[in-house]
């Protein structure tokens, strides 16, 4: 019982983490160059700066969704796509502390709360990749720990390996099981249809009578 219960484990095990590195592998490989990978309008990130501390730590794990840039407001914690040449284009995630409307757009004033001042130019709209909904530290540091391939191959990557090795002996066997027990029913149902037939033959020959038990009568 316990051995099946720990299997039915496993297996579930393996079926979550295939399936959601197959659901990363598409949604990485069907978004637009330059753009950031979303699932169901959902972003990831690992913080790598102190620029949010002691709101967002370094190492943090901040989920971001999509919204709309009208809904943007003060005091709410964005990411966005920073162009400034200072940070070279890379995704930043700041405090929005003054909202501008821009004609049909939108300028958001960003600050770290770890920084003394503003950053240095207003974020467009354009710009606008989400609103943090969710930061964990212990997840980021968790994500960072397996992105090593010294610790993700042992950890992850083999025993995941071995439990696939183990499901696919079962499966095999369990094949070979089938097709014995296939085999063994069809053996079966040969034999009843022989033993019927013999059945039928007998009961045919009973059916005849011997001539030299038959009497004749003269007259």
């Amino acid at each position: 019982m316990l051995k099946k219960i720990f299997f039915g484990i496993v297996n579930t095990f393996c079926v979550v983490v295939i399936a959601a590195a197959v659901l990363v592998l598409l949604t990485v490989v069907l978004t637009k160059p330059g753009e950031v990978p979303r699932l169901f309008g959902y972003a990831a990130f690992r913080v790598m700066t102190g620029s949010m501390e002691p709101t967002i730590e370094t190492d943090s794990l901040i989920l971001v969704r999509e919204i709309e840039p009208s809904e943007v407001a003060v005091d709410d914690i964005i990411s966005f796509y920073f162009k400034d040449s200072t940070f070279g284009g890379t995704v930043n995630t700041h405090r929005v502390v003054a909202v501008e409307a821009d004609g049909d757009d939108w300028l958001y004033t960003t600050k770290g709360d770890a920084n003394a001042i503003a950053d240095p130019s207003p974020v467009p709209s354009g710009e606008l990749i989400g609103k943090v909904v969710f930061v964990s530290h212990p997840l980021g540091v968790l994500i960072r720990l397996l992105s090593n391939p010294l610790i993700f191959i042992p950890v992850i990557a083999v025993p995941l390996l071995v439990m696939l090795l183990m499901n696919l002996r079962h499966a095999i066997r369990l094949a070979k099981e089938a097709a014995r027990e296939e085999e063994e029913a069809a053996m079966q149902e040969m034999v009843k249809v022989i033993q019927k037939r013999k059945r039928a033959e007998r009961e045919k020959q009973d059916q005849v009578v011997d001539p030299t038990q038959q009497h004749i009568d003269h007259p």
